[in-house]
């Protein structure tokens, strides 16, 4: 989390894609191209589809809503016109009194007085911390007085540089480019803070430089470089383009193929009957290649010899082409627990029953800010979730979960009837939605962790998905030809949908005028940004990854539950990619490979670009840093464990509570649900911990009969 200083209609058997097309297409009207190849089982994989919760829909959606108060934040460096890009990787260069570099990888970046630096960071681990700060080690000047985003997709971004208002270069940086697209709008001197030396034997008008981390190889074949090296003489028109090439490289390969700039970068992605495939498209000037840079989670797909360069995510392999691609195994959305039988023991329902009763009883008045509120609307709804799957059957205990279920729905029902009322904020200051029509987003009434900023949205408004899909009766069921959802409540849906449905598109639309597109997740990575406005020297950071997870499980819950294909699609194209990133970087990196040989923990607690932390923004315990990567634990939280081995779990529950999971000072009912996906033998020690674990240290978005039930269902 970027939490300031604190705490589908099923799915169908033949899968259809997902749209996913950058707010930067949309504003300058170039659509995505079809999605390439990615393919699992005998199911092909299908193009891109439709636009997701586009303005035709939400718009006079939005304008129902009041208006928010809206946050003070200058956007002076914005072009107008653009959807100002909250929750981005490059949001720091946008927001704010003074600019903060970002991190487009492996490259840094940064805005000085009078132009650009820029630079390949150094990677150093510790015990505790691994940190890649930004490395201005090329400095360029054109004696330029401001900087303005003109352009941007979800993976590039161009600013215009000028003097007195008058146009003196556009500048291109992009996600996973070692390129640095530099394009004279008017003719000018381009002053180097180090000097370049000719590389005759690299092609005409290339030049190289010397910094600690990389070589640069300038390109600008229509400039004049002065005897010294360090001005650049650039006509109208002419580009004067940086590669960072990598130890022992070619300088005259990169040099090649960074000749043309990077215009933008187009986005698809596609499902297949067991594969989510992201691919990336970098669009040049005049058609031709450039380099790309694929991360360990892209590690998947054809293998790139030009070099690497090692990142905080690790090593980045650079690759002679326009195009990236990689699959990541698909995560099905969950609702409902996978009880049955052979879980359950007659012995079994009568206990969970019991302690449905019990959590039942001991629920407070839910909180009024969308985060602690949203998690109190999710607890009622796996509470209800569990009493309706313990309500199958004649016998007493079966009659007692239909009682349960029937006052949980009731309340729940209530709960969200009143979050939902369009006008609700007309009429009180807490539990309510605004539209703030500056920042292009819903807000909630009472704030929570710098939700005003658009803080952590994804985070609070998962929890509303996940309940309003849970209630209307959405499950997960019939992915991949399993058996069908339950009886969707059609006339409770139409009645929340005006507002969860905004909520969805707040984090999910394809973008447009009224929401930019997929707000906080990034494609290229794979995971979400928490932080709204970015103000960080780091870059953007994301602490709670199974949060992040959480919320497109939520949003494929919603898709179900209205029916909305293509909303199903995108949500479970992002679940996949949360999911697989999550134990990329957070839980499950490979401790092997760099950059983790000074890194003494098994876990990270938040991802930045240029560092990743053993911590949080609420706790230094252990069991915070851990547990925050755990909850809410969801149905589909055994994605925690794919592909894991027992150890790996174990080991991060004893790094979070040495003296076992029930043990932790935070987050005990997720640390033993965690321990459950060890194995049959850890779930029922877990089991036996949890029948035990006093109420205090149950999450308050959690409860002990689900608690209970999520590791019986692991046995």
């Amino acid at each position: 989390m970027s939490r300031g200083p604190r705490t589908f209609r099923a799915f169908r058997a033949a899968l259809v894609t997902v749209a996913a097309l950058g707010v930067g297409a949309l504003i300058a009207g170039c659509a995505s191209p079809a999605g390439q190849g990615g393919s699992g089982g005998d199911a092909p994989a299908t193009a891109l589809g439709q636009p997701v919760l586009a303005d035709e829909q939400t718009r006079p959606l939005a304008d129902a809503l009041p208006e928010a108060p809206g946050t003070e934040v200058s956007l002076d460096r914005l072009a107008e016109g653009l959807v100002p890009p909250t929750n981005s990787w490059f949001s720091g260069l946008v927001f704010g009194s003074e600019p903060q570099p970002v991190f487009p990888l492996p490259l840094s970046f940064g805005l000085v007085a009078d132009g650009v630096a820029f630079g390949v960071p150094e990677v150093t681990s510790r015990p505790g911390a691994i940190s890649a700060p930004h490395a201005p080690a090329v400095t360029l000047t054109a004696g330029t007085d401001s900087a303005v985003v003109t352009r941007y997709d979800e993976v590039s971004v161009t600013l215009a540089l000028a003097a007195a208002d008058e146009p003196t270069a556009e500048v291109t940086i992009a996600r996973g480019s070692p390129v640095v697209s530099y394009t004279a709008t008017a003719a000018h001197q381009l002053r180097l803070n180090a000097p370049v030396e000719a590389a005759p034997d690299a092609g005409e008008g290339v030049h190289t430089l010397q910094t600690p981390t990389a070589t640069f190889a300038l390109v600008a074949p229509e400039a004049s470089v002065s005897d010294d090296g360090l001005v650049v003489e650039l006509p109208e028109g002419a580009t004067a383009n940086w590669v960072a090439v990598p130890e022992g490289a070619d300088v005259a390969e990169l040099a090649a193929l960074a000749a043309s700039p990077i215009t933008r970068v187009e986005v698809s992605a596609s499902l297949a009957e067991d594969a989510a495939t992201t691919a990336l498209t970098y669009a040049t000037a005049d058609g031709s290649d450039t380099v790309t840079g694929r991360l360990p989670h892209q590690s998947e797909g054809a293998s790139c010899e030009l070099g690497s360069f090692l990142t905080a995510y690790g090593a980045m392999e650079l690759c002679a082409s326009a195009e990236l691609e990689w699959s990541v195994p698909q995560l099905a959305p969950a609702g409902a627990l996978a009880l049955d039988d052979a879980q359950l023991t007659g012995d079994d329902r009568a206990e969970l029953v019991a302690a449905l009763e019990q959590d039942v009883a001991e629920t407070p008045e839910s909180p009024a800010d969308t985060y602690f509120g949203g998690k109190a609307l999710a607890r009622l709804a796996t509470m209800l979730q569990l009493a309706r799957q313990l309500s199958t059957g004649d016998d007493a205990t079966a009659g007692a979960a239909a009682g349960i279920a029937t006052g949980l729905e009731e309340r729940l029902t209530a709960e969200l009837r009143t979050w939902t009322e369009p006008q609700g904020c007309e009429e009180r200051a807490e539990r309510c939605f605004t539209y703030d029509p500056r920042l292009r987003g819903i807000v909630g009434q009472e704030a929570s962790f710098g939700s005003e900023e658009f803080n952590d949205h994804h985070f609070h408004y998962g929890y509303f998905l996940y309940a309003a899909g849970v209630l209307a009766g959405a499950t997960g069921a019939g992915v991949g030809g399993g058996p069908a959802s339950a009886e969707i409540d059609a006339e409770l849906v139409d009645e929340l949908r005006p507002v969860i449905d905004l909520l969805a598109a707040d984090i999910a639309s394809s973008g447009g005028e009224v929401f930019p597109a997929q707000r906080a997740f990034d494609p290229y990575s794979g995971h979400s940004w928490a932080s709204g406005f970015s103000p960080f020297a780091d870059g953007n950071n994301q602490e709670s990854s199974s949060e992040a997870v959480s919320a497109a499980n939520g949003l494929a819950l919603w898709a179900e539950a209205t029916g909305d294909d293509a909303l199903a699609d995108q949500a479970q194209w992002m679940l996949s990619a949360e999911a697989h990133s999550a134990r990329s970087y957070w839980t499950a990196f490979d401790r092997a490979a760099e950059p983790y040989a000074g890194y003494e923990r098994g876990t990270v607690g938040i991802v930045w670009d240029a560092k990743r932390d053993f911590g949080t923004w609420f706790s230094p315990e252990p069991s915070a840093i851990v547990g925050i990567q755990l909850l809410p634990m969801h149905p589909m939280a055994g994605y925690l464990a794919e592909g894991v081995e027992a150890e790996r779990i174990l080991d991060n529950i004893a790094e979070a509570a040495p003296g076992g999971a029930e043990t932790a000072t935070l987050f005990a009912d997720s640390l033993l649900m965690y321990q459950s996906l060890a194995g049959p033998e850890q779930a029922e020690a877990a089991l036996a911990a949890a029948r035990e674990l006093p109420a205090a240290k149950i999450d308050d978005g959690g409860s002990r009969a689900y608690t209970l039930a999520f590791i019986m269902s692991q046995r």
